[in-house]
């Protein structure tokens, strides 16, 4: 989908369309309606279009498990060949003519949001992230797992950090998380804790301006009007 202006736009969705997008969107048609040039991938595992069959239910016919278990099979994992797609098709987007590659954003519901946080990690390609419903701690203190197995990555505390640590890396880039107040599959206080850690990041960047957290009133969704304003203050030039 395209717009009228030269913006660069990595917009993705986790596959929840009912979850995540209703509510809140659908965000991708409202970038092109802003004059954003518009990506939505088909995302491995959890689009039909790039699914592998869950053969006989092995999985609880759950394609994203599929995929994460053939992934790890190969020595791969499912976040990884998600990232890897993302960057492909940065290594198109960028190519364009029409495309400014000082603006360059990205952003996910859910398990949208756990990719557009590791992509924008590694790849400065991304000048603007905006995670939603997904930015948290990997586990609560007592424990409990907040994102599911597709979205994880093993041995990741004991070597690399805690997901906030993870996030930590787009500074001093523009990062916007948002979060659902009524959303049950993230606590309160650990969200707040790894906020304010990745907080304390950017403060050691020199420049904390950057980074915002923001709480929607609802839940496991898309809050477009607490996106579109951080946004274009980031975009604009």
């Amino acid at each position: 989908m395209r717009g009228r202006d030269t913006y660069a736009g990595v917009w993705h969705d986790d596959g929840h369309r009912q979850l995540g997008l209703s509510r809140g969107g659908p965000i991708a048609v409202q970038a092109v309606e802003r004059g954003f040039l518009t990506l939505v991938p088909a995302t491995r595992g959890l689009a039909k279009e790039a699914s592998l069959p869950d053969l006989k239910g092995r999985h609880g016919k759950r394609p994203c498990r599929a995929q994460l278990m053939h992934a790890l099979i190969a020595g791969r994992t499912a976040v990884g060949e998600r990232v890897w797609d993302i960057q492909r098709l940065l290594d198109w987007v960028l190519k364009r003519s029409d495309v400014d590659p000082s603006r360059v954003i990205m952003t996910g519901n859910s398990g949208g949001g756990v990719l557009t946080v590791h992509t924008a990690a590694i790849d400065d390609r991304i000048t603007v992230a905006v995670p939603s419903c997904s930015f948290t701690s990997f586990t609560s203190e007592t424990g409990y797992i907040f994102h599911c197995d597709c979205c994880l990555i093993p041995r990741v505390q004991s070597e690399l950090g805690d997901f906030s640590d993870i996030g930590g890396l787009i500074a001093p880039r523009a990062l916007l998380a948002v979060n659902g107040k009524k959303d049950t599959l993230h606590y309160f206080s650990d969200v707040e804790k790894a906020m304010a850690h990745v907080s304390k990041i950017y403060r050691a960047t020199g420049d904390t301006h950057p980074f915002k957290h923001e709480w929607g009133e609802e839940g496991h969704q898309f809050y477009p009007e607490i996106m579109w304003p951080f946004i274009k203050k980031w975009t604009q030039k």
